[in-house]
């Protein structure tokens, strides 16, 4: 047996890979698959790969080539989703900003440096026009590290998806003044160097089986039920994320995505301008 590591948040995105692990194929393929929930997100998953606590991780995007332009250990296997994420622009509920015009001189929660919730401010205020080197940003380190921010007024603004959050704009912590999808898909799946080094045909297995599972529960009548379930979610608001979220359905690297996502991440700052698409991503 291979044991196969993987990271992700703790969110509805990934119930695949808990239905694979749970359905006993990667077994049968010989794959011992652990899962572990990163409620720090994309930055504390880079951090658990340079570690060697990691072989896989479904990180966002944008996050996930900021890593490796900055020489992380790992490369993009594939797409994980092919829809974007809509993040949630929020503030403490009971403070005095109320449209998102007003958001640009305050401080922005965000849960590492190089996480989705570090570079999406870069993405909206570049959308709004705003010089994007005067953002100023405060650690929190997860969403309850931002609720807690929040609460003692270390923070003004945090991004973060809309239905993670919305238990907490639902009672009344937070309040969404806006939203801001993520102009390319969303997810991808990385694999450390040693693991491809050593098991790129395993890897390309798991990832099969998990996308397998995808269909599934996206074709699943019962989907919406099971998800919100799971995940405590309002059964209206899994209607409307599966209305727009679509998982990959196969292995696929959409190198034009990355190239687009690289540029505009060149454009922000936040990645080398010499730095090649191409050093991104290993073909399974």
């Amino acid at each position: 047996m291979i044991r196969l590591r993987i990271g992700g948040v703790p969110e509805h995105y990934n119930l695949p890979w808990h239905m694979a692990i749970n359905s006993g194929e990667l077994n049968a393929e010989g794959i011992k698959a652990e899962w572990t929930d990163y409620y720090e997100g994309t930055g504390g998953m880079i951090q658990a790969i340079k570690n060697d606590e990691l072989d896989l991780a479904v990180l966002l995007t944008e996050g996930a080539i900021s890593g490796i332009s900055r020489n992380a250990n790992y490369q993009i296997v594939s797409f994980y989703t092919d829809s974007p994420i809509i993040w949630g622009i929020h503030v403490p509920a009971d403070c005095d900003i109320h449209d998102v015009n007003e958001i640009y001189h305050h401080r922005y929660a965000i849960s590492r440096y190089g996480s989705g919730s570090h570079l999406m401010p870069y993405v909206h205020a570049r959308s709004q026009g705003w010089p994007v080197h005067k953002l100023q940003f405060r650690v929190i380190n997860n969403l309850d590290g931002a609720r807690l921010a929040f609460k003692e007024d270390q923070a003004d603004v945090f991004f973060w998806e809309k239905f993670t959050t919305k238990p907490y704009v639902d009672n009344g912590e937070f309040r969404r003044i806006g939203e801001c999808p993520t102009p390319w898909s969303c997810f991808v799946v990385v694999a450390s160097h040693q693991a491809l080094v050593l098991h790129a045909d395993k890897v390309k297995t798991l990832l099969e089986k998990t996308f397998g599972q995808a269909k599934r529960l996206f074709n699943d009548p019962g989907n919406i039920q099971t998800i919100a379930q799971k995940y405590d979610l309002l059964p209206e608001d899994v209607t409307e994320w599966l209305s727009y979220t679509r998982w990959s359905e196969h292995i696929n690297l959409k190198k034009d995505v990355l190239i687009e996502t690289t540029d505009t991440l060149k454009d922000l700052g936040l990645v080398h301008q010499k730095f090649k698409p191409a050093d991104l991503y290993h073909e399974l």
